[in-house]
């Protein structure tokens, strides 16, 4: 039993300090943060859940030494940003609480590019969806267009037939596998319908996809099939 406690605590001294020699190696790359760091590590870089601090303080998810996904972010002034990240910069959906004029203040919405770009739109409206698998929306700006994308198994899918899309307005372009609308005026009213081969190309599909979008913006839709 004494050779194996001496073995263990053997093993315990040379382990913990390699451990923490580690941890002073994984590094955040945002200047105001970079003082010490607590949490996942990948390649000497923060990497997944953590805490970083410094003359600021960011607690959340990182992705090779930034700040990305979801998290918060505390300047030396109180002023505090929780929401979405990407890649030290605010991207997505998330909420900016600050002082202004002596008082609490709120910027809740969407950005971009470290930039806040307009509140959360409503979501769109989808009237009538058939031999679609799944879709997404998603606004990437603040102008008016309406970007389409069709997917099969992860790739464009290069099998549509007969494709038809009908607008209550904007201006239409199809670009290759990206179809484009651009000077919408919303609300509008979208209507594709096309035909295509099933995952297996054992049966041709007769796809039809109709929404509406209230909200103005840069939108982007992904179906696939």
């Amino acid at each position: 039993m004494k050779k194996i406690a001496t073995i263990i605590i053997l093993f315990s001294l040379i382990y913990i300090p390699y451990g923490l020699y580690s941890q002073t190696k994984c590094k955040v790359l945002v200047k105001n943060i970079s003082e010490t760091y607590e949490g996942k590590c990948k390649k000497g870089l923060a990497n997944g859940k953590g805490v970083a601090t410094g003359i600021d303080k960011y607690e959340g998810r990182f992705s090779k030494g930034y700040p990305n996904g979801s998290g918060t972010y505390t300047w030396a002034n109180g002023s505090e940003y929780t929401g979405d990240w990407e890649f030290g910069q605010r991207s997505g959906e998330g909420t900016y609480r600050f002082i202004y004029n002596d008082n609490d203040s709120i910027i809740d919405g969407i950005w971009k590019n470290d930039k806040y770009i307009g509140p959360i739109p409503p979501p769109p409206i989808v009237m009538l969806s058939r031999n679609v698998q799944n879709y997404t929306f998603s606004k990437q700006g603040d102008k008016s267009t309406m970007t389409i994308q069709i997917y099969m198994n992860g790739s464009i899918n290069s099998t549509i037939q007969d494709l038809v899309i009908v607008s209550s307005n904007g201006s239409y372009q199809n670009l290759g596998n990206v179809i484009s609308f651009s000077e919408i005026m919303y609300p509008a009213t979208f209507k594709i319908t096309y035909k295509t081969w099933n995952k297996l190309h054992t049966a041709m599909l007769d796809v039809t996809f109709e929404f509406k979008i209230v909200g103005t913006g840069d939108w982007l839709l992904k179906i696939t099939n």
